[in-house]
C-alpha cells in the first residue's frame, strides 16, 4: 500500500525539503511506483505511490485540483458511483479517470472537515488548506490504515508509517513503557489505549477520528460509530433476509476488486472462503474476469489438524489453484522481521513468505478477517430481546438440527459453575497473571487492577441489538499496513469485505436468532456455492499452536537466550520459568513466551529498525 508524509510547522518556519525527501525516500519499499514531495512554506507533503487500482494509472500525490488544497495520502474509496451522485458530479467526471485522492478533494471542497462522513472505503489522508494554513487528516471508520504523528515543538510530522516519523530527526526513539507493560500483560501494546504506540513520541488517530491543526493548535473528534438506534429487520420470508446479505456482501467484495488480478488468503472456513466464492460469482458477470489466485498456510506434522482436507475441497469447488505454504518448515522465531511493535508472531518468516508470494500473483490480497466479529452472537436470553419465547424455542430446536447444538442460553450458571470452583465468584479469567512483571512496572501502572478489571468486565453494548458484534468489531486493531519497519519487499495492499460499514449496519439491525448463530447467516448464503462440508463445519479453533512450535524447537534457543538491554525494565529475569523444558503448556505457556518475544523485538529494533 502507498505510503506518505506530512510536515507542518506551526511557527510558520519553511519545511526542510531534504528531511521530507529523506523521509519520502524511506517509504520506497511501500510504493515503488512514484515518489514525490511537495512543499509551501511551513507544510510540505511526500508521497510514494504503489498502485492497487485501474484508476491509480492516473494517481499523482501529493495532489490538487487548485493549487490551493493539497493531498496526500493512502487511499481506496467504496461506494463511488454514490459518491459521485451525492457531489452531484455524476454527468461531469469520468470514474474510470478518476482516482480515489481526487474524489477526496472533492468531497473537501464540498463538506469541508465532515467530508469523512461521506465516505466509504479504507483511507487515511492529510490535507493542507493553503488559504486556511489548516491541516487535516482522517482515518477510515475501522483503522483499516494506519495514521501516525509526533508533535516535536512546532513540528507535526503524520505518516502512515511508524517507522518514518521515527527517522525524523526531533523524534526519540524513548520506548513507550505502559504499551510495554500492556503487552507483556496482555499481548496486545494497544490494549489499554488505540491511540499509543511503542514509541513515547509517536501517537495514532484512532479510527473513525478526524483532527485538525491550525497555528499550533489541534482538535481532534470522532465523526462516525456503530449506530445504536438501528430498527430491528423484519422480513416475512429468511429467503428475504439472505438475498439482502448476499446483495451487501457482493457490493463490499466487488468494491475491493477493482484490478486485473486478486489473491485470497484462503482457509478451510467459512469467512475466507465465502469471499473466494463471492469473486467467483461475480466473474461469471464480468465480460473480462479478474484473475484469481489463492494461498493457504498448512500444518501436517509439527501441528496436525485436518485444515488441508477442507481447503482442498473448497479449491476443488471453485477451481482454484491453491497455492500450499508448508507451515511446518518455519520453526518459533527463525529469523528477524522489525515490527513497529511487538507482536505474538511466531513464525514471522512464513507469513513474510505468504506476504511475498500474495504480492508475486496480485498486489491486492482479500482476506475473511472481521467475519466472526461482525458475526457475534451473544445468547439466547439476550435475543429474546428482540424474539418471542415460542418463536426463540422454534429457532433453538431447528438450529440443533442443522448445527449438532443448541444456541448458548446465556444464563450465567456455567460461568457461576466455573468461578465456585476455579476463580473467585463472578471473576473468569482465560490468561494466568505473569509473575515475572517488574514490581516498579506494575506499581507504577497499577498493573494488577488493570488486569482484574479488564477480566471482570462484562462484554458487550446494551444499547445494540446484537451488543456483542459492537465491541467485537472495535476492539481489534484492523491495521495490517504498518507491522513490518520494513520487509525487505513491497507488501501488498490487503482489504477485508467483512469490515464495511454497510454490511456491519446490516448486521446490528439482524434478529440474532437464527442467523447469529453459527454463523447462519453465512451459511445459508453460501449453501450450493461452496462445498457441504464447508457450509456446515463447526468453527475450530486451531489451538494452541505456540506449544507444537515450543515442542519442536532447539530448547538451548527457548532457555539459555541472553537478554537484550532494556529488557531487565520491565522483567523480573529471576522469575521467569523455562519454556521448553518446562511443564507449563496451553494458557500458561502463551504468556510465558511474551518475555521472550519482547526480547526478540528489542533485539530486531537495535539491529534492523533503529
Amino acid at each position: 500500500m502507498s505510503g506518505f508524509i506530512a510536515i507542518v510547522n506551526s511557527n510558520a518556519e519553511t519545511v526542510d525539503r531534504v528531511t521530507l525527501e529523506n523521509l519520502t525516500a524511506a517509504l520506497y519499499f511501500r510504493g515503488p511506483d512514484a515518489q514525490q514531495v511537495w512543499t509551501d512554506g511551513p507544510a510540505g507533503l511526500g508521497h510514494a505511490l504503489l498502485r492497487t487500482t485501474n484508476e491509480a494509472h492516473y494517481e499523482n500525490q501529493p495532489a490538487s485540483l487548485d493549487n490551493e488544497v493539497w493531498i496526500t495520502g493512502c487511499i481506496r474509496i467504496d461506494a463511488r458511483e454514490e459518491l459521485v451522485r451525492e457531489l452531484g458530479l455524476h454527468r461531469g467526471i469520468r470514474l474510470d479517470h478518476t482516482p480515489d485522492s481526487h474524489l477526496v478533494l472533492r468531497a473537501y471542497e464540498a463538506w469541508g472537515e465532515r467530508c469523512p462522513e461521506h465516505l466509504l472505503g479504507d483511507f487515511a489522508f492529510a490535507i493542507w488548506d493553503r488559504r486556511k494554513q489548516t491541516l487535516f487528516c482522517a482515518r477510515d471508520r475501522f483503522g483499516m490504515r494506519q495514521l501516525a504523528y509526533a508533535q516535536r515543538g512546532d513540528t507535526l510530522i503524520v505518516s502512515n508509517s511508524i517507522d518514518c516519523i521515527r527517522q525524523h530527526p526531533l523524534v526519540s526513539d524513548r520506548l513507550c513503557d505502559e504499551a510495554i507493560c500492556d503487552f507483556l500483560l496482555f499481548g496486545d501494546s494497544r490494549w489499554g489505549s488505540r491511540s499509543r504506540t511503542a514509541f513515547s513520541d509517536i501517537e495514532t488517530l484512532e479510527p473513525a477520528h478526524c483532527f485538525s491543526m491550525a497555528k499550533g493548535s489541534k482538535r481532534t473528534w470522532r465523526y462516525w460509530e456503530i449506530p445504536g438506534d438501528v430498527p430491528i429487520l423484519r422480513y416475512r420470508r429468511d429467503a428475504e433476509y439472505v438475498e439482502h446479505f448476499s446483495d451487501i456482501l457482493r457490493v463490499s467484495v466487488n468494491d475491493r476488486i477493482r484490478t486485473q488480478d486478486i489473491c485470497v488468503y484462503l482457509s478451510g472456513g467459512m469467512d475466507s472462503s465465502s469471499i473466494a466464492a463471492t469473486v467467483c460469482d461475480l466473474n461469471r458477470e464480468r465480460s473480462q474476469p479478474i484473475g484469481l489466485h489463492a494461498a493457504t498456510v498448512i500444518y501436517d506434522s509439527i501441528h496436525p489438524n485436518d485444515e488441508r482436507i477442507f481447503v482442498e475441497a473448497l479449491s476443488a469447488h471453485l477451481g482454484l489453484q491453491t497455492h500450499h505454504i508448508d507451515a511446518d518448515r518455519y520453526p518459533l522465531v527463525s529469523q528477524p522481521a522489525p515490527t513497529t511493535l511487538p507482536l505474538e508472531i511466531y513464525q514471522p518468516q512464513l507469513w513474510l513468505d505468504l506476504h511475498r508470494y500474495a504480492m508475486q500473483k496480485s498486489r491486492v490480497v482479500l482476506t475473511g478477517d472481521g467475519g466472526d466479529e461482525i458475526m457475534a452472537f451473544t445468547s439466547v436470553t439476550e435475543a429474546l430481546k428482540d424474539v418471542s419465547v415460542p418463536a426463540a424455542l422454534a429457532c433453538m430446536f431447528r438450529l440443533k438440527r442443522i448445527y449438532g447444538s443448541y444456541p448458548p442460553l446465556g444464563t450465567g450458571l456455567k460461568k457461576a459453575a466455573k468461578s465456585v470452583f476455579r476463580q473467585p465468584a463472578g471473576f473468569n479469567v482465560p490468561y494466568p497473571y505473569p509473575a515475572w512483571i517488574k514490581s516498579d512496572m506494575e506499581e507504577r501502572f497499577d498493573l494488577k487492577s488493570r488486569w482484574v478489571q479488564t477480566w471482570s468486565n462484562a462484554p458487550g453494548n446494551p444499547q445494540h441489538h446484537n451488543p456483542r458484534i459492537y465491541d467485537s468489531v472495535q476492539t481489534p486493531d484492523w491495521n495490517t499496513d504498518d507491522k513490518y519497519m520494513n520487509s525487505g519487499f513491497t507488501l501488498p495492499e490487503e482489504r477485508s469485505p467483512f469490515l464495511d460499514p454497510r454490511i456491519v449496519n446490516f448486521m446490528v439491525s439482524l434478529p440474532a436468532l437464527p442467523w447469529l448463530f453459527n454463523k447462519h447467516i453465512l451459511r445459508t448464503s453460501m449453501a450450493g456455492k461452496l462445498p457441504g462440508n464447508v457450509v456446515l463445519r463447526p468453527k475450530t479453533l486451531l489451538g494452541f499452536i505456540h506449544d507444537s512450535l515450543i515442542k519442536t524447537s532447539d530448547h538451548r534457543k527457548l532457555d539459555n537466550w541472553n537478554p537484550v538491554d532494556g529488557l531487565e525494565d520491565y522483567i523480573e529475569l529471576s522469575k521467569l520459568p523455562t519454556l521448553h523444558a518446562g511443564s507449563a503448556a496451553g494458557a500458561e505457556s502463551y504468556v510465558n513466551l511474551r518475555p521472550f518475544m519482547l526480547n526478540q523485538w528489542l533485539r530486531d529494533l537495535a539491529m534492523g529498525g533503529g
